[in-house]
C-alpha cells in the first residue's frame, strides 16, 4: 500500500473508532444501569436476578466486546486474520 493511501486508511479508521467508542461508551452506559438495577433490587428486595437480565447483561456485554474486537484484533493480535494498519518501522 502506498503511503498517501495509508495515511487516508488511517484518517478513515481513526473517524471510525471514534464513532465505535461513542458507541461502546453508549453501550456501557447501559450495562451500567442495569448492573445497578439488578444490585439495587438484590439490596433491597433480596430477589436473585432473573434468568432474563442476566442473559440481557451477557448479550450486552457479547456485543460491546465484539464492537471492540473489530478494532483492536488487528493491533493486539498480530496473527490475527487483520492486516494491522501501522507498521512498526
Amino acid at each position: 500500500m502506498t503511503e498517501k493511501l495509508n495515511a487516508k486508511r488511517l484518517e478513515e479508521l481513526g473517524e471510525s473508532e471514534y464513532r465505535e467508542l461513542e458507541s461502546v461508551y453508549g453501550k456501557l452506559k447501559d450495562l451500567r444501569a442495569s448492573i445497578a438495577q439488578m444490585h439495587d433490587d438484590l439490596l433491597k428486595e433480596a430477589t436473585p436476578p432473573t434468568f432474563d437480565k442476566l442473559e440481557a447483561i451477557y448479550l450486552m456485554v457479547e456485543d460491546v466486546f465484539a464492537g471492540l474486537e473489530r478494532y483492536l484484533l488487528p493491533e493486539c493480535d498480530p496473527n490475527s486474520a487483520f492486516e494491522p494498519v501501522r507498521r512498526e518501522e
